[in-house]
């Protein structure tokens, strides 16, 4: 725009320069048109004299010999001449002191068109350049909302590292816990065992089972095993869920399916 702007002025300068050149111009043909009238009327005048001159020539017209005579026509035509190219250069000059005029009045208007455009132009770069204060100022708020951001991501990625610790932490816990519990159930199987023993019942070993007796489910992380208390076979919990007293003990203990139906 600010391109724009400064072609329009210079092109605004050229036309002001062009106007000064042809009003210039202008007062040369002036000049010249008065130049032309004033040799006009000094040649009327002369034309005046000389038809005097010829006037009283008249009489002695009679006197002179043919080639005075032809001399003096050769005059009045030479005259007759210069008088229509007076005439004819007056109309050429006001013809182009009329096209002038016409140019002059096209430059004029050219001239205020380029004010409006330039005025135009003008409102254009204000209009711009409050926009471009706007957008500095959104610019400044959003480093600002950007600054905050990052220092919220730097203290979520603080945290999340905490927790992770602490994830960590509890995972490990766990599985402690897990590694306590199976050697608890490994321990509480060997009691259960023994017990079994010296009752003469045969405790199934955890390691030589590997799917629930009644529904054949394979054992694993989701699916535990677990002794029935009557007969010392291996069950999943569902098939196991049954609560019944037993030989060696008159408290209700986990039993299979098969012991509720004895």
């Amino acid at each position: 725009l600010k391109e724009g702007s400064e072609m329009h002025s210079r092109e605004l300068e050229d036309l002001n320069s062009k106007n000064a050149l042809l009003i210039s111009h202008k007062m040369k043909l002036h000049e010249d048109v008065q130049q032309l009238s004033d040799d006009l009327e000094h040649a009327a005048a002369q034309q005046g004299v000389l038809r005097e001159r010829l006037n009283e020539a008249d009489s002695e017209m009679e006197t002179l010999s043919a080639a005075h005579r032809e001399q003096l026509k050769k005059s009045e035509t030479r005259i007759d001449s210069l008088s229509d190219q007076l005439l004819h250069s007056s109309k050429s000059h006001e013809l182009e002191m009329e096209k002038l005029d016409n140019e002059l009045s096209s430059f004029r208007q050219k001239l205020r068109d380029s004010q409006g455009v330039v005025e135009e132009l003008n409102k254009e770069n204000e209009r711009l350049y409050g926009k471009v204060n706007i957008s500095e100022v959104t610019i400044e708020n959003l480093m600002d909302e950007r600054k905050l951001l990052q220092k919220s991501v730097l203290e979520s990625e603080e945290r999340n590292h905490l927790i992770a610790q602490e994830n960590a932490k509890l995972i490990g816990d766990v599985e402690k816990t897990q590694t306590t519990l199976n050697e608890i159930a490994q321990e509480h199987s060997h009691l259960l065992y023994t017990q079994a023993r010296k009752q003469n019942r045969k405790w199934e070993n955890d390691a030589e089972v590997t799917s629930c007796k009644t529904c054949y489910k394979e054992f694993g992380v989701s699916l535990r095993k677990h002794h029935c208390r009557n007969c010392g076979s291996i069950y999943c919990d569902h098939c196991s869920r049954f609560r019944s007293s037993t030989p060696s003990s008159k408290k209700e203990l986990r039993v299979c399916v098969h012991a509720t139906k004895n």
